[in-house]
């Protein structure tokens, strides 16, 4: 996973939020990778459509949803 590049300090960053649980394991990444509260990591989780290295690129860079899905199928996902 390292070497695919899904995994940011000890978080694997690629989660797919399909249920619950994952749903609230992304919230959390969120929240530690941005230093955000919930409900603003809850936000940016909504804005990348559940897509959690979409929602950390939007948020780190600013960029739209677009230009991050766009960057990350360049980088292969990463």
């Amino acid at each position: 996973m390292v070497k695919l590049g899904y995994v940011t300090g000890n978080r694997m960053t690629n989660v797919q939020t399909r249920n619950s649980k994952l749903r609230a394991r992304a919230v959390r990444i969120i929240m530690a990778e941005i230093g955000i509260d919930e409900r603003g990591a809850i936000e940016r989780l909504e804005q990348a459509n559940g897509n959690l290295p979409a929602a950390l690129l939007m948020s780190k860079t600013g960029c739209s949803l677009r230009a991050a899905e766009r960057a990350l199928a360049a980088s292969g996902g990463v």
